[in-house]
């Protein structure tokens, strides 16, 4: 429907996915990290302070890899060498905060959960 090429397709394919793996592995992470378990209406707990925490956390790095997807574009400008040199610190920038924060709390929630006890 969109009309887009094959390349474009896969960047932005690949954009979302990795986009939802970090997302996941956030609210998953600090939901370990901070349960509430005395709560018993399940729409009380995404008040608290891990929801609103995972809130503000998935709010900074959606406008953050929005940010770095959008300067690192490859389609922004003609192909110079100082705009692939942008490009590459971008695209790279948005790989190791996506990675940070989604593999970094998902990691320490299961050691958490390892020691949990109820």
């Amino acid at each position: 429907m969109l009309q887009m090429d094959l390349f474009r397709t896969l960047f932005f394919t690949v954009a979302v996915a990795v986009m939802s793996f970090t997302l996941n592995g956030l609210a998953v992470g600090l939901g370990v990290l901070y349960p509430n378990l005395r709560e018993d209406n399940p729409g009380k707990i995404v008040s608290g302070f891990g929801g609103t925490f995972c809130l503000v956390l998935s709010f900074l790095y959606i406008l953050a890899s929005v940010v770095l997807l959008g300067f690192g574009t490859p389609w922004a400008q003609p192909a110079t060498g100082e705009f692939f040199i942008r490009s590459i610190c971008c695209l790279s920038g948005f790989g190791v905060l996506s990675f940070a924060l989604g593999w970094a709390p998902l990691q320490v929630a299961f050691q958490r959960v390892r020691s949990f006890e109820v």
